[in-house]
């Protein structure tokens, strides 16, 4: 019989299963909850943001304290899993194709995995949340009738003329995560023709600083308790 614990299916499952599990206790009450915390935060300690600025805050809904208890049992189940850095990338990919802020995850990727594979992983999964959010607002976002946030207008001329760098330029601006991924995959441009090649690199180019920053930082850590509490 087949060990699910040791199978790349198995270790999903665990992942799923234990996220659905602590956000439960989060939600019944039984995790302390703090004040609400705010990718981008400084290493001194600042606000929270978004790939290379945008101020992230954090989900109303799920205290600090409870995305605290989240992410502690996540990373250690990560780290006593041997297909832990697998489990790791879906997990972050679900994370940010929610829009949900992302330093303290990439930091303690850099505890756990240490700088060079915690950035590895965190750039992958940091990729491939944004382009399924791309991929889920172009196709439910338009069936829906959603239309592009007024944020990007002052934009749309640059995004028409240079998309690559425009792109590069709103990811690095003080939107919201969720605008920047979403947003631009409801900008209309001409005949329908979406540059997905010039998204992907845009989200690249700029997450990658971040990624290795950030898990830096964690490999110089302590322990995932002095992260959690530092960066939710």
């Amino acid at each position: 019989m087949v060990d699910l614990r040791q199978s790349s299916f198995g270790v999903i499952v665990s992942g799923v299963v234990l996220f659905l599990l602590v956000a439960a206790q989060v939600c019944s009450g039984e995790v302390a909850v703090g004040d609400g915390g705010p990718e981008g935060q400084a290493v001194a300690g600042t606000q929270d943001k978004g790939q290379g600025g945008a101020d992230e805050t954090c989900d109303p809904k799920v205290p600090a304290a409870g995305k605290a208890a989240i992410i502690i049992a996540a990373f250690e189940a990560f780290k006593s899993h041997p297909l832990g850095w697998l489990g790791f990338i879906l997990w972050l990919t679900v994370w940010s194709t929610c829009a949900l802020p992302v330093t303290p995850i990439e930091v303690c990727a850099g505890f756990v995995f240490g700088p060079v594979w915690g950035t590895v992983g965190s750039l992958i999964a940091k990729t491939a949340g944004c382009m399924m959010a791309m991929v889920i607002g172009r196709s439910v976002g338009r069936a829906q009738g959603w239309k592009m946030p007024e944020q990007l207008e002052k934009y749309m001329s640059f995004l028409l003329r240079n998309p690559l760098q425009a792109m590069c330029v709103i990811r690095v601006a003080p939107i919201p995560q969720g605008i920047k991924n979403y947003g631009l995959s409801l900008v209309p441009f001409p005949g329908g023709k979406y540059p997905v090649k010039e998204y992907f690199w845009a989200c690249v180019l700029v997450g990658a600083p971040f990624s290795i920053a950030w898990c830096l930082t964690g490999a110089g850590a302590s322990s995932l308790l002095e992260i959690a509490a530092r960066y939710t």
